[in-house]
């Protein structure tokens, strides 16, 4: 692959949840395993191993359908926590290669491999003979340490190296220089670039666009006018420019929401909708940044300036209100033992990582739906256009605000 170009890889584990379950138990390799849930219980198929899809059943499968088809599979409900850890590690062995790792699910993840000071003052590929030795020595060292598969696709862009990971599956090994990727893309799918779903492939086909060579052939206002920004990048992604960076993984440890009070209370009514309002703050943060807490720690300062905090870890990680307050209550009424006023009130949240689709669909959907529904109205119409009977009573101590309430502390109350 000539040096002139960036060096990109996206790392796909195959199968991830129900290669961690055949991993943990050998007796399961080779065979189907569904995880989601026993049979006889609502959901869905979270995962299916390469068995199962080969016979039907595959991620969004009712479970009720899958068990139908498969009766003789593996079904398990699966440990988010147990996922979370894998993943971690598989982390961990990206960092060996490069510290540009952007992970973009709980199974896929790209990686600058073009070469940084931070490695060596040759850069990592002076480690290997060849890119392609280096693709394989990272799926050799995933599957030595965690006894689980992968597929590598590596070219000189994030789409690209998406295009090449697709090519061999599972646990393949693809290398496409760039001219080659040029030579490929117009006999590819349109659905083949980034961000074009189920919806715009068919609006797309309406219009005569099947292939990406297709589209080629739109001039580049026409796409900016049905589609906007997304239509000028299509346009791009046509011509084989993607100017997408591969950007390092999550920074933020915590995100901490808290306020002082004008004047000290002991009612608990309004210390818990003034708890409950600094969580709805925190969530709706976590959600703008597509971030889930694994920990949530709660702390109260009394009238006498003494402090007390405690902090519990969540079942499942999560950033809607509804799964968080139950723990969020359960620490107030354990740390608040005094009959004295509390002047000051916080809740952090920590563990973050990002809020892939494998662990909301560990968490309840229900409210998640309902979070993300309460975001997009008071988006439009403020805060005040739909709140909860916990918040309701906050006006009578706190200026009502467009985006919330005003409290003593403005830059910790947005």
């Amino acid at each position: 692959m000539p040096t002139n170009h960036r060096i990109i890889a996206l790392v796909d584990m195959n199968a991830f949840l129900a290669s961690v379950e055949q991993a943990l138990n050998p007796s399961l390799r080779g065979k189907p395993v569904v995880v989601g849930g026993e049979p006889g219980t609502r959901g869905i198929v979270i995962c299916a191993s390469y068995e199962a899809r080969k016979l039907g059943v595959r991620f969004g499968t009712p479970l009720a359908e899958a068990y139908r088809r498969l009766p003789t599979a593996a079904f398990l409900r699966g440990d988010i926590k147990i996922y979370i850890d894998y993943w971690r590690a598989v982390q961990e062995i990206f960092g060996a290669y490069t510290p540009q790792i952007e992970p973009v699910s709980m199974d896929e993840g790209y990686l600058d491999l073009t070469g940084s000071p931070a490695i060596s003052k040759a850069g990592c590929r002076s480690r290997f003979k060849s890119v392609r030795e280096l693709g394989q020595a990272l799926k050799d060292d995933i599957r030595n340490r965690l006894d689980i598969g992968c597929s590598v696709g590596i070219s000189t862009t994030k789409m690209f190296a998406k295009i090449a990971c697709n090519i061999r599956k599972p646990d393949g090994l693809t290398v496409i220089g760039h001219e080659r990727a040029l030579a490929m893309l117009p006999g590819l799918p349109v659905r083949k670039l980034p961000n074009v779903g189920r919806k715009i492939e068919k609006t797309l086909a309406e219009l005569g666009v099947h292939t990406v060579g297709d589209l080629l052939k739109v001039p580049r206002p026409v796409l900016v006018e049905l589609f906007g920004v997304r239509g000028n990048e299509w346009h791009d992604y046509a011509r084989g420019i993607d100017k997408r960076e591969v950007r390092p993984g999550l920074h933020q440890k915590t995100i901490s929401r808290e306020t002082t009070f004008n004047a000290d209370s002991v009612d608990r009514e309004f210390l818990g909708g003034t708890l409950y309002y600094l969580l709805e703050r925190v969530c709706q943060k976590l959600r703008e940044l597509n971030l889930v807490a694994g920990r949530v720690a709660v702390k109260l300062r009394y009238v006498d300036y003494s402090s007390v905090d405690d902090v519990r870890t969540l079942d499942f990680p999560s950033n809607s209100e509804g799964d968080i307050h139950p723990y969020v209550t359960a620490l107030f009424d354990k740390i608040y033992t005094r009959k004295t006023g509390v002047r000051h009130l916080g809740i952090t949240a920590a563990n973050l990582t990002p809020a892939f689709r494998q662990i909301q669909l560990f968490t309840s959907e229900k409210s998640f739906d309902l979070a993300r529904g309460l975001d997009k109205v008071r988006a439009h119409l403020g805060y005040h256009a739909i709140y909860t009977g916990r918040t309701v009573r906050l006006g009578d101590k706190f200026r009502e605000v467009v985006d919330g309430y005003e409290l003593r502390t403005p830059s910790l109350s947005q």
